[in-house]
């Protein structure tokens, strides 16, 4: 008798297998999909630039909510001892002291443009003092290598940055950032387009055949 009830039994369970099997595997490839899917969304979060920069990428010092996109309009100047959303988290002292503040080692700003210039661009910092051993600086500009001049008597750092070195998008975060040697009290930065009839020789201008260099400032977490 137990001999033919193991036999009506074992067909039925050999037919389920394979409809389990196939249970277990679309769960999984569910499963997978849904990760997949959470994976993607974590890597690519729909949020403001400035949102991304300074909670995802840790790349700015400050966060205004007003300002998402971390524009700026050309000609513009930037008062260094207001809290402005552009200036990075890296090289930057988080207090002011005396109408300045102070910039140590790598740091600089990150923005974007409404437009990509048509002209090129002369960015000033200008200093608390003028520093009478101030020696050019160094910096990068979207991976592209340029120097900052002394100007007014050590008073100020200018540069000229070329409009081809610009990145074309609105939606593109632009990156300028110094290299130090020395801290810098700064007051403003000022970015105004360069009047063609009316050039400045003097400024630095960035080389248009630069090799890229890896940028890892203020992405560090």
């Amino acid at each position: 008798m137990t001999a033919n009830t193991s036999a009506t039994v074992s067909p039925s369970l050999q037919h389920q297998q394979p409809i389990l099997r196939i249970l277990l595997i679309g769960l999984l490839m569910v499963l997978s999909g849904y990760y997949i899917w959470v994976l993607y969304k974590a890597i690519t979060p729909n949020v403001s630039i400035a949102y991304k920069a300074y909670y995802i990428k840790n790349q700015t010092l400050y966060w205004q909510p007003k300002q998402p996109n971390l524009a700026l309009t050309l000609p513009t100047t930037l008062e260094i001892t207001n809290n402005i959303p552009n200036l990075s988290r890296a090289g930057w002292n988080i207090e002011t002291n005396n109408n300045m503040r102070e910039l140590t080692q790598q740091g600089g700003l990150y923005f974007t443009l409404p437009t990509a210039p048509t002209a090129n661009v002369k960015i000033t910092f200008t200093l608390a003092k003028a520093l009478l051993q101030l020696k050019p600086i160094t910096f990068t500009f979207n991976h592209h290598q340029g120097t900052l001049l002394p100007q007014d008597q050590g008073k100020a750092l200018i540069a000229q940055l070329p409009k081809q070195q610009f990145l074309p998008s609105a939606q593109q975060l632009q990156s300028l950032i110094l290299n130090a040697p020395t801290p810098l009290q700064v007051t403003s930065i000022s970015i105004v387009p360069i009047d063609t009839n009316t050039s400045d020789t003097n400024i630095s201008t960035l080389p248009h055949n630069t090799g890229h260099i890896n940028q890892h400032i203020g992405n560090q977490k």
